[in-house]
């Protein structure tokens, strides 16, 4: 049996942020395994010690995972890329 291997994609500060990325990629069918996400939640001041979530995908899927999530744009727009009030 082949093992598997893991590849991180990025790091979050909040869990908010890494549930958000993580629901984004699984509706693709990317499947996403996070670390120190526990540790965060109880106590958010210890993300920069920890250093954030980190968020793996499969190495396989990678490429992938990275194209979806350069999509995403971090404050919306309307069609033409104008700011949107």
């Amino acid at each position: 049996m082949e093992e598997e291997r893991f590849t991180l994609l990025r790091r979050f500060q909040y869990s908010s942020e890494a549930l958000i990325y993580q629901g984004k990629l699984e509706s693709y069918g990317i499947e996403v395994f996070m670390r120190d996400i526990n540790q965060i939640d109880t106590n958010p001041l210890y993300s920069n010690a920890f250093g954030g979530i980190k968020l793996f995908v499969k190495t396989e899927d990678f490429d992938k995972a990275n194209e979806i999530l350069n999509d995403v744009n971090l404050y919306p727009v309307d069609d033409e890329d104008e700011p949107n009030e």
